[in-house]
């Protein structure tokens, strides 16, 4: 992925402030432990609140973070910081205007079994003739969907993506990512 921060704030409808111009974002991550220097940081707000370990991620080389608004305390101020109400609704609103930016053919792999194997041999057969981009394992869900779009080459004429499903509705929803 390459966009400057300037574009992320736009596709999240964050008012885009002039230095944002200057900075390139060339990942977006939500594990402190993975990130890469010009990462995009995620804090998602799950079982653990990402929101700790922004430190831990400016320390490895992220330019940028988002913020969820309702966490008002320890606001880094050495990066730049997006605020957005849901982390996770933002992570998916920036995966489907990367996906829209880039717009690879894309080919969606659900069932009951057999998926990731399905997607890996799909992939396979495609890269014979195209640039071909894939989920990696079987990140298949609210977050792996749009990490697998966000990690795209722009130069990804088909997405090959693994969609799954542990409840009503999910597969309609990653549909409209």
């Amino acid at each position: 992925m390459k966009m400057q921060l300037a574009e992320v704030a736009r596709a999240l409808n964050i008012e885009a402030k002039e230095e944002w111009e200057d900075i390139s974002i060339t990942s977006v991550c939500f594990d402190s432990r993975k990130i890469e220097s010009g990462a995009l940081f995620i804090p998602l707000v799950a079982e653990n609140d990402g929101h700790k370990y922004v430190e831990a991620a400016i320390n490895g080389g992220a330019v940028a973070t988002l913020w969820q608004e309702d966490h008002s305390e320890n606001i880094p101020n050495s990066i730049a910081v997006l605020p957005v109400s849901d982390t996770l609704v933002a992570l998916q609103q920036l995966g489907k205007h990367y996906l829209m930016k880039i717009n690879p053919k894309v080919v969606a792999i659900t069932g009951s079994n057999g998926k990731t194997t399905t997607k890996d041999m799909t992939a396979a057969v495609l890269a014979t003739q195209f640039n071909v981009h894939k989920t990696f394992a079987n990140f298949n869900n609210e977050i792996g969907v749009p990490m697998t779009i966000l990690s795209m080459e722009p130069n990804t004429e088909v997405l090959v993506v693994e969609m799954g499903m542990d409840r009503y509705g999910q597969l309609d929803f990653l549909s409209k990512l």
